[in-house]
């Protein structure tokens, strides 16, 4: 897996990785990648799920007094 900045991971593979979460176990859809960086992908593709489930609760913005009717 590419760092940001284009450098490859030097490390031995030693996990194999869906590069596309879900149940497609096709061969084109794995790659080998070192233990760090599947658990630096898969970190940030459980961030990305649970964000999408959050709720968002906006609060009311508050006034200042003086501007209260």
């Amino acid at each position: 897996m590419p760092f940001s900045d284009g450098r490859l991971c030097g490390a031995e593979a030693t996990d194999v990785d869906h590069i596309e979460p879900g149940d497609d176990h096709s061969m084109a859809n794995l790659q080998a990648l070192c233990t760090w960086c599947h658990a630096r992908k898969s970190a940030s593709e459980g961030g990305k799920a649970a964000a999408l489930t959050r709720v968002r609760m906006d609060r009311p913005k508050p006034t200042h007094p003086a501007l209260e009717d």
